[in-house]
């Protein structure tokens, strides 16, 4: 994931450098992996979570390929298939003219075959792992993946409207939601142990000292409105849609 990471930004600063098109679409194709692949491992790894990991008091006793099972290969493919839409919706409200509309169209092509890997997602979570108790032992639960599906068809909804910033708002819902589902079904594990449940990490027996979350209270109160307020500033600063004039140069993004 971060060799990954690493050539997404090399690849988005040296795209750029030349003109020649040999040039551009081996760049492109890095930039492409670079952004596949941390998409499908987070969702592949998240995937391993929810159906537990085989470790106990000496560590973890599987290897790197055993977590690329169908679970967790699912997993992956439902978190690529969310990016891709959010990406496209993003773009959507961003650009004008063509690119605008192309990323329209690929956010609602893609939309229906994130549809079946949800949907997908969601049968194979019942017989794959424990994520659905905490739901049947409180019904109210049931909340937040109601909500994420929702959203998720209000993104389809919004689209066909011709509603594309609605339809961000609602690809943003979807995400929290789909986020607080796994959260809220795993509590309180936060990696359930696949041999023995007493051998799971949880919140209780994982957290640091008293002393030590008080000291990260205090770091976040004074640092996360910190990071808010940048973030809105910085999203107000290039609020405006990127036109092809504006874009400057044929290689930049």
């Amino acid at each position: 994931i971060l060799f990954s990471l690493i050539l997404r930004g090399v690849a988005l600063e040296f795209r750029g450098l030349s003109s020649g098109e040999s040039w551009k679409k081996n760049w492109d194709r890095a930039l492409f992996a670079g952004s596949f692949i941390p998409s499908l491992l987070f969702g592949v790894a998240f995937g391993n979570i929810f159906q537990g990991l085989p470790m106990d008091v000496n560590g973890y006793h599987g290897s790197l390929l055993s977590l690329l099972n169908p679970y967790g290969l699912l997993t992956g493919l439902f978190f690529v298939l969310l990016f891709i839409v959010h990406g496209s919706l993003w773009i959507s409200i961003k650009t004008e003219a063509d690119l605008a509309g192309r990323a329209s169209r690929l956010a609602g092509s893609a939309w229906f075959v994130l549809l079946v890997i949800a949907v997908s997602f969601l049968v194979f979570t019942a017989f794959a792992t424990n994520l659905y108790t905490n739901y049947l032992d409180n019904f109210i639960l049931f909340l937040f993946p109601i909500l994420a599906v929702l959203s998720l068809l209000g993104i389809k909804l919004f689209l066909t409207l011709n509603r594309n910033l609605a339809a961000f708002y609602a690809s943003c819902v979807t995400i929290v939601m789909v986020t607080f589902t796994g959260v809220v079904g795993l509590f309180p594990n936060l990696i359930p142990s696949s041999i023995d449940p007493n051998y799971s990490l949880t919140i209780y027996n994982s957290s640091s000292s008293v002393y030590t979350l008080k000291i990260m209270t205090v770091v976040a109160l004074i640092f996360v409105p910190i990071v808010i307020v940048y973030q809105i500033w910085s999203y107000r600063v290039f609020r405006s849609r990127l036109s092809p004039d504006a874009s400057g140069e044929e290689g930049h993004y």
